[in-house]
């Protein structure tokens, strides 16, 4: 791996690693976490029936156990990013040709642990 490949492996592999923590990965959660799927979903005609579904589910849950749904797709989010890296390293597509600790989506998991990257 070139000096600039690694750079731009770390930079994709955190970029990844914020979105699961505190990006689009965590939309999905927070929603569950306040439950409301969609505040509009009544208020909209043609609104797909699935949203007012979800509101009344999510309603009818305590949060505690809300905060366990919100956990699990907070966790399916990560997992979607894992099972991306195991592709992208499988096609031997650079810079996820190689990682630092086994693979790439082992370095995913390790930064979601919050360890360090190497210093070479």
């Amino acid at each position: 791996m070139t000096e600039d490949s690694r750079w731009l492996y770390r930079q994709m592999i955190d970029a990844m690693v914020l979105a699961c923590a505190q990006g689009p990965g965590q939309v999905s959660a927070e929603r569950i976490r306040v439950g409301v799927w969609n505040a509009n979903a009544e208020e909209v005609a043609d609104a797909d029936p699935s949203q007012h579904a979800m509101n009344t589910l999510l309603a009818a849950l305590t949060p505690e156990q809300r905060d366990v749904l919100a956990g699990r797709l907070a966790e399916e989010f990560a997992s979607g990013v894992f099972n991306a890296l195991e592709v992208l390293h499988a096609a031997d597509l650079t810079p996820f040709d190689e990682g630092y600790e086994g693979n790439p989506s082992d370095d995913f998991l390790a930064r979601m642990d919050a360890w360090q990257w190497p210093q070479r």
